[in-house]
């Protein structure tokens, strides 16, 4: 009897040891599994993150990527947790904290891009503002109203063999200023400007249909991609403005009329003088015609658009009361002429028809418009 009890008690016991043992401080090689940590970021349709993963253990290094998704924007500062993160050669990566991590991304705008090593930039005359369509025109729904800016092509860097557009991409920052269908490329084909010519491409315009924009700004890209030639971009940002709030930098110019003619009936003797580069919505008119019975000893004044050229063109036509229109139209000819200037500052002159001015003219050294059949 008292030979098991003994035993009986060495087994409980021996109980007792193990289960201090297996509910103590784990012994050697114990321990708890270790914490994981959640990794979020905020969606946004003009980037994307790459290879995160949502989940990380405390002192583990987490890589991944960031790339912009938009044309209008670039990549800026990467933090997590507001600690910024350098990008490397494998990515952006950092040390795993021991808590939550928030992946936050900065986007840069992209508001201005020209290549100056590419064949393509915006012409000259091109200003960072676009007019709205009138209430008047919008009125007229078969009437087309936009507003051209042109494009510079370097043919030595884009060359002439090349074919009609292979790939054309013409966007908007700003859908609520300018939307996309509002924006499109109008190619300037060879065959368009000397008859025989071929059919390639030696300039353009964007056009922008006046009618849809709204005020505010906005971006415009342009990327070209032609059969024989690299790739050209270009982006610039436009403000929209009201129709009649553009202003710019206009000379009163006079002008003289010689008539070397045989007509002698002033009144249907006609000037019309028409702006290359008109800026709808703007100050300087497009249009300004004069009869030369309204000029004194043939002199006038026209309104001229610093760095514009005109189209100057004359006929002769009289008008009928009785039918109410003009008869016997005859087209007259406007003579070239040079004025002052130099070869290194350029000339005041009339070539073919096409007025330039380099410096404003005085009544000493008016535009001289000469006329004859």
């Amino acid at each position: 009897m008292k030979k098991t009890s003994i035993i009986l008690t060495s087994i409980l016991c021996s109980s007792f040891v193990f289960s201090l043992a297996s509910c103590g401080d784990g012994g050697e090689g114990g321990g708890e599994d270790p914490t994981i940590y959640k990794i979020s970021y905020d969606e946004n349709a003009n980037y994307k993150i790459i290879d995160l993963a949502s989940q990380g253990q405390e002192g583990s290094n987490i890589l991944f990527d960031v790339e912009s998704k938009s044309v209008f924007y670039e990549i800026g500062e990467v933090t997590y947790n507001g600690t910024s993160i350098n990008k490397g050669s494998l990515g952006y990566q950092f040390i795993m904290p021991g808590k939550d991590v928030k992946i936050e991304v900065e986007l840069t705008p992209i508001t201005e891009y020209d290549d100056p090593d590419d064949y393509l930039s915006w012409g000259e005359n091109v200003i960072d503002e676009i007019s709205m369509a009138s209430e008047e025109d919008k009125g007229y729904e078969f009437l087309d109203c936009d507003q051209e800016l042109t494009l510079n092509f370097n043919m030595t860097e884009f060359g002439s063999y090349n074919n009609v557009v292979e790939t054309k991409e013409v966007l908007s920052s700003n859908q609520d200023v300018i939307p996309d269908s509002a924006l499109s490329f109008d190619p300037l084909l060879a065959s368009e400007v000397s008859s025989g010519a071929a059919n390639y491409v030696i300039g353009g315009a964007i056009d922008v249909d006046l009618k849809q924009i709204r005020p505010g700004e906005a971006t415009i890209y342009v990327h070209l991609d032609f059969n024989n030639s690299s790739e050209a971009t270009l982006m610039r940002t436009f403000t929209v403005t009201e129709y009649g709030e553009i202003e710019v930098e206009t000379w009163k110019a006079p002008f003289t009329v010689i008539n070397e003619t045989s007509y002698d009936d002033l009144e249907n003797i006609q000037i019309s003088i028409t702006d290359q580069n008109h800026i709808y919505g703007s100050n300087a008119p497009e249009y300004q015609g004069f009869s030369l019975d309204e000029l004194i000893d043939g002199k006038g004044t026209m309104v001229f658009a610093v760095g514009h050229t005109y189209s100057i063109s004359s006929g002769y036509s009289v008008w009928n009361e009785e039918e109410g229109r003009y008869e016997k139209p005859v087209a007259l000819n406007v003579l070239d002429w040079t004025g002052t200037g130099s070869s290194l500052t350029g000339f005041n002159q009339i070539n073919d028809g096409i007025l330039s001015l380099t410096s404003l003219p005085i009544e000493a050294n008016p535009i001289q418009i000469t006329i004859d059949e």
